[in-house]
């Protein structure tokens, strides 16, 4: 697998992590200008930017930056002399007697959305979502629905008992999960596993009237716990903005999502 193929592979699986290139140097240094290296989120490398002690500084610097999120570039002086770092150049080592610029881009985990229902609403949530920064997942119990032909805008596909999946699901933290498959059945037993299981989400939508949300708050609190915490339960679904077709609610639920998501209040 080549570097292309392997930043594929990442993205792919939303995975973190950081391409380190060489985008300059002078004198005598290891490596070329175009030279890259992978750094993932546990170490774990994937081509080179030289080879030596540079390769474990741009490591040590790319894991920095993966925990902070800023991309940038950063200028090493490779010398075997006792130099002092000045002006944000960093001293490494080694007998080269040369400098290198190396180029940081930072790819972090997007955030997760679970949508559970790929019908009318699902397709057009996915649509909406697909040009913002989220790593969407659609499940589903009905196999035509779970496909690239049917949903195109989707990450991933799950073709499964909805209860068998939010059995044994681990989402990361600050997930998303909208819930709007074609049973009411279906969608409290999701609700009430996620809630059972204290899962770690951020934002849980589920399409409902107000009378049916209403009753779905109360049944959570008296099946599983009168102090149970909702407050990241929105239902009915969706900002008020008006329109009741499928792409009105969906263009709804991303607006109630990004306010969320960027710390507004509903």
């Amino acid at each position: 697998m080549n570097i292309y193929e392997e930043i594929s592979a990442l993205e792919k699986a939303n995975q973190p992590f950081v391409l380190a290139t060489v985008v300059d140097l002078s004198g005598s240094v290891p490596g070329k200008v175009g030279f890259k290296m992978i750094i993932k989120d546990d170490g774990n490398t994937v081509g080179t930017v030289g080879g030596g002690a540079i390769e474990m500084e741009v490591k040590n610097e790319a894991l920095k930056r993966l925990k902070n999120g800023e991309s940038g570039t950063k200028e090493y002086l490779l010398s075997d002399d006792k130099l002092t770092a000045r002006n944000g150049v960093s001293i490494v080592p080694m007998k080269c007697s040369g400098k290198t610029a190396i180029y940081y881009e930072v790819h972090r985990n997007k955030i997760d959305v679970f949508i559970f229902g790929g019908g009318h609403v699902g397709h057009a949530l996915l649509y909406f979502l697909s040009p913002f920064d989220y790593h969407l997942i659609l499940v589903d119990n009905r196999k035509e629905f779970v496909s690239s032909e049917k949903n195109p805008f989707a990450h991933e596909y799950t073709f499964s008992e909805y209860i068998n999946f939010v059995k044994d699901f681990k989402p990361p933290n600050d997930s998303y999960a909208v819930i709007l498959t074609h049973s009411h059945k279906f969608d409290y037993e999701i609700l009430k596993t996620i809630y059972d299981r204290n899962l770690p989400f951020k934002y849980i939508g589920v399409i409902a009237s107000k009378t049916k949300a209403v009753s779905m708050r109360e049944n959570l609190k008296k099946e599983l716990n009168s102090d149970l915490n909702i407050t990241n339960l929105h239902s009915p679904i969706g900002l008020n903005i008006g329109g009741n077709t499928a792409e009105e609610i969906a263009l709804s639920i991303v607006a109630e999502m990004q306010k969320i998501r960027y710390n507004g209040t509903i």
